[in-house]
């Protein structure tokens, strides 16, 4: 079969989405063109989008991996320093942006639509399967959330043929619609919780240290539980449920201590 040729697809070409990432890029070798709502994490907008973070994962959010962590005349950026107000045209874009959800949600709502609808003709052009991780770096009940400008329904419900998934830490949610795939993030904290996930038959993922490690999870299993890669590609709803989703540590997670980032196969 001829291979496709697929152009790159610039972030400016959408309002608010960001077409892929180095992870989600392999997604296409599966068909699959996944598109990435980022939000300035925690309270770095004056916003909580993050109700369940811990200290562990604050610190390590993939917020700061890849091009969110770079600045001209410094190394990488830390959680600290953007706490200070240190901080680069991502970082300042993804703060606009989560002000503008909570200040002018309905205008946000409209723009996101428009995306989406966007995203949705791009990729039918070049025959991808377009997906949405609207919790790129926040973790909102966008199940909660209606649309003025759609009579008030949900993303999912103005989008019922397209695939939504994301990753969360709030255990009690409620009301899932069928084209959202969740996936349970497990941190330092709450290893009872994540647990709990698992017996209802949730998926959950967990940070291990480097390849290596995912690696011994997978041929030991975690708590009873089959470890698959997680790293191979970010299409979580892909994978079945009741497994443990391996993902090793990038960004600022390289250097946890907190217990956040797994290291032993013996817990």
């Amino acid at each position: 079969m001829k291979s496709r040729h697929i152009p790159k697809l610039s972030g400016s070409a959408f309002r608010l989405l960001t077409p892929g990432n180095p992870k989600t890029v392999k997604g296409m070798k599966k068909g699959y063109m996944t598109f990435v709502l980022h939000l300035a994490p925690g309270k770095l907008s004056g916003y909580e989008v993050c109700p369940m973070r811990t200290a562990g994962c604050t610190q390590a959010c993939l917020n700061l991996a890849g091009r969110g962590g770079m600045m001209a005349g410094v190394s990488a950026l830390t959680f600290d320093m953007v706490i200070r107000g240190v901080s680069n045209i991502v970082q300042k874009a993804r703060v606009r942006r989560t002000k503008r959800f909570f200040e002018a949600r309905q205008d946000f709502l409209t723009d996101l639509c428009f995306d989406i609808r966007k995203a949705i003709a791009w990729c039918k052009r070049y025959r991808l399967v377009p997906v949405f991780r609207l919790n790129g770096t926040s973790d909102i009940r966008w199940e909660t959330v209606g649309i003025a400008s759609e009579g008030g329904k949900r993303v999912f419900d103005v989008f019922p043929a397209v695939q939504f998934y994301d990753y969360t830490k709030l255990a009690n949610r409620r009301n899932i619609p069928a084209n959202y795939d969740l996936t349970f993030s497990l941190a330092e904290t709450n290893h009872a919780t994540a647990m709990e996930m698992l017996a209802k038959g949730w998926r959950v993922a967990a940070v291990f240290r480097n390849v290596p490690t995912v690696r011994a999870f997978m041929e030991s299993g975690y708590d009873g539980y089959s470890v698959v890669d997680g790293d191979d590609s970010d299409l979580r709803f892909l994978e079945p449920y009741g497994v443990v989703v391996g993902l090793y540590a990038k960004g600022p997670a390289k250097t946890d201590t907190s217990g956040f980032v797994l290291d032993h196969v013996n817990r």
